[in-house]
């Protein structure tokens, strides 16, 4: 007897949900996806145990005859394509015929529609793929699909599903990229009876982008607007410093699809090069908009990969628009680097030392090791002598001889020690050491001061509290971690507590971080952890004070009196680490006077 055997259909069907209907959300997004294509004005999601229970997706489309709504539960049964060339010139949601028997065969589903000139509607009721009955039924014009028992029948997929929770964040994030891409559409989301969204019609994509991420985040974004004849490019971008931790923050669509594209991604990414530290992510609602022919969205059955036919065109024309918009964006601020000398530096007025005390001086209890010597740690790089010319033979006899360098100290100096030259930039402290130049960033040697201050004292300096409260509003994904965290956050010093939806309300936090905001602080941390994450699996004082470090240091770009500059230098002297910052950066850097002799030769 032969080993091949052609495989049962409702095992077919299965098999073919499990690429189609991963989870919760996927059921949501391809529900909406046919709700989009109906041409509904309206779309309202219902949900259950976070779409484990109950999804019910109810839209005022077109709605579908008794006949086409039998038809559409069975598989590539469509009305969007109908030949090999259709497939070429894609310009719906949805178009593979996969969604509804895929969704069907692994849960109870009921599907009621009417068109908006039938006297009466249809409802089928399907268990596991399986068509029970079949009836007219009085309903309004359009379609509710209501999906149960998510996987009862498949209890290997049911068991991978998570929190109801992490599932319904899930959802909520698809809704939300979904709700951004059809601003001129009717969104609303509910949650056991309880409104999670509900966004009205927005005459406009910045109207749209105020209603889900709020007036702060809008007011901020940049526009970016790009037409060729290969691609367009539109939508708003946050500039430099809206950076966030991870690519949550970018919302990428390909003609109205989201799609999660590595290649875009490295698009807008390169045009942030330059202006966002590595490891971070800037904000963007992003539409590229190719004619059909020119992307093949059929790459992948969730149908949220895309492959365009001349890749290089399309990413140089994303690089462009976002290059373009943020130079424009920029100009406004642009000012040159420039070197301020000790002797020019405005000196701190009593109130004003006060005023960044709490910046700038860190108080008791870390170690004071000697420092390692100034050989060891120097970080230097060599400098190219020029040949002899014309030019340093006339000089010769006008110049001084060349000075012997100073003997190495006997005993190593301390930053603090140094004569202080000035400022450059306003992003480093010009220095001069017996035999040579330093340099130190002054934000990377605050953000390390910081840190060691932090992982010496955070959880065990008591709580301070915070007057007003402060109201933090989180994305879907972020929420979950956050409210995962909050036995953890307690336990160091934070009193915070759920404030309804996705919000949270911090009453107090840890005295040893009562100069960091406290809502940026928590955002950051919850951006930087994966979303998979059923348990804190991280170490939140290590995070906490990686993130609190680098918020609550002295800018690049912040001017110094010298005061603050030798404070700074005391307390950078007082810690075990100086070589870099906590995230692994150097911090300081020597170039040697001998160098500097050897390029004027003098030696």
């Amino acid at each position: 007897m032969g080993k091949i055997k052609v495989l049962p259909d409702h095992l077919c069907n299965q098999i073919a949900a499990g690429e189609v209907v991963e989870r919760p959300a996927a059921v949501v997004k391809e529900l909406v996806e046919n709700s989009l294509d109906a041409g509904a004005q309206r779309i309202r999601v219902f949900l259950e145990k976070g779409g484990r229970s109950l999804v019910r997706v109810v839209d005022d489309g077109e709605g579908m005859s008794p006949e086409d709504a039998l038809l559409a539960l069975e598989r590539h049964a469509t009305s969007k394509i109908a030949t090999a060339q259709d497939l070429q010139a894609i310009r719906s949601m949805g178009f593979r015929g996969e969604a509804l028997p895929s969704i069907a065969a692994v849960s109870r589903m009921e599907l009621i529609t009417r068109e908006k000139e039938a006297v009466c509607g249809t409802r089928i009721v399907v268990e596991g793929g399986t068509i029970r009955s079949v009836e007219d039924v009085g309903c309004p014009p359009g379609t509710r699909i209501t999906v149960r028992d998510l996987f009862y029948n498949v209890p290997a997929r049911r068991k991978f599903l998570r929190t109801v929770e992490t599932e319904t964040a899930h959802i909520s994030d698809m809704f939300l990229r979904l709700s951004v891409a059809q601003p001129e559409i009717s969104w609303q989301l509910s949650h056991h009876e309880r409104t999670v969204h509900d966004f009205p019609k927005a005459a406009s994509l910045h109207d749209r982008i105020y209603q889900v991420f709020g007036a702060a985040l809008a007011k901020t974004l940049i526009p970016v607007d790009l037409h060729e004849d290969h691609a367009a490019v539109r939508g708003l971008i946050g500039p430099p410093e809206l950076q966030r931790a991870n690519a949550r923050g970018l919302f990428l669509f390909v003609n109205r699809r989201p799609v999660k594209d590595m290649l875009l991604t490295h698009a807008v990414l390169s045009a942030y090069d330059t202006l966002l530290p590595k490891g971070s992510y800037p904000f963007a609602v992003l539409f590229v908009d190719v004619p059909p022919r020119l992307v093949d969205v059929n790459v992948h059955p969730t149908k949220r990969e895309v492959r365009f036919r001349d890749p290089p065109l399309v990413l140089d024309a994303v690089r462009r628009a976002l290059t373009q918009g943020l130079e424009s964006a920029m100009k406004a601020s642009w000012s040159r680097p420039f070197y301020v000398s000790a002797e020019n530096v405005r000196p701190a007025a009593p109130h004003d030392a006060g005023a960044r005390e709490g910046q700038l001086e860190l108080q008791g209890g870390l170690p004071s090791p000697s420092p390692a010597t100034w050989q060891s740690q120097a970080r230097s790089e060599p400098i190219p002598i020029p040949g002899p010319g014309r030019f340093a033979e006339s000089c010769a006899s006008c110049s001084p001889s060349p000075q012997e360098p100073p003997p190495e100290p006997t005993v190593p100096p301390t930053f603090s020690s140094l004569k202080i030259l000035g400022q450059l930039a306003c992003a480093y402290l010009v220095l001069e050491a017996p035999d040579g130049l330093i340099l130190v960033d002054q934000h990377a040697a605050h953000e390390r001061i910081t840190y060691e201050r932090l992982t010496g004292g955070l959880g065990s300096s008591g709580s301070q509290r915070i007057a007003p409260p402060v109201v933090l509003d989180l994305p879907p994904l972020e929420a979950d971690a956050v409210t995962r965290w909050l036995p953890q956050l307690h336990s160091l010093g934070f009193d915070m507590e759920p404030f309804g939806g996705r919000s949270f309300v911090i009453h107090a936090m840890p005295s040893a971080l009562k100069h960091v905001d406290p809502a940026t602080l928590i955002r950051r941390l919850a951006e930087s952890t994966p979303a998979e994450e059923r348990t804190p699996r991280v170490d939140l004082l290590e995070k906490l004070a990686h993130t609190a470090a680098c918020h609550s240091s002295v800018r690049a770009g912040q001017r110094l009196s010298v005061e603050e500059m030798r404070r700074l230098l005391q307390n950078l002297d007082a810690i075990r680490l100086s070589a870099t910052c906590p995230h692994g950066r150097p911090l300081w850097w020597k170039i040697p006077l001998d160098h500097i002799q050897r390029f004027f030769q003098r030696r």
